[in-house]
C-alpha cells in the first residue's frame, strides 16, 4: 500500500497527521449567521510510479468547505505557519 512503509511510520515521520486543525470564517457585525468552520488534514499524497522506490513521502494540506457548526474537543486551532512549514520542508511543489 504505501512500498513498504506502514501507516503508522507515516504517523511517525509526519506528526501532523495525526491531527485535525479548524479555521473559524471572519464574522462581519451585520451577520445574522452563526459562525462558519472549515477543517485542515493533512494526507499523504499518492505515490507516482516514476518516482525511484527510497523516494520521500510527499504530503499536501486537504481542505474541507467552510460549514456551520462547532469545532469538536479533539481538533486543533489553524495556523497558517503550518501551510508555510510544509512547503519549506518538502521544497514546494
Amino acid at each position: 500500500m504505501y512500498q513498504n512503509r506502514s501507516y503508522q511510520d507515516l504517523l511517525n515521520y509526519n506528526p501532523l497527521m495525526k491531527n485535525t486543525y479548524y479555521e473559524l470564517e471572519k464574522q462581519r457585525k451585520d451577520d445574522p449567521q452563526p459562525p462558519r468552520i472549515r477543517t485542515h488534514q493533512l494526507v499523504k499524497i499518492p505515490v507516482v510510479y516514476d518516482e525511484p522506490p527510497d523516494a520521500q513521502p510527499r504530503f499536501r494540506w486537504m481542505t474541507s468547505q467552510w460549514y456551520f457548526g462547532e469545532p469538536e474537543p479533539h481538533m486543533k486551532k489553524w495556523d497558517e505557519k503550518l501551510r508555510a512549514t510544509l512547503g519549506r520542508v518538502q521544497g514546494g511543489y
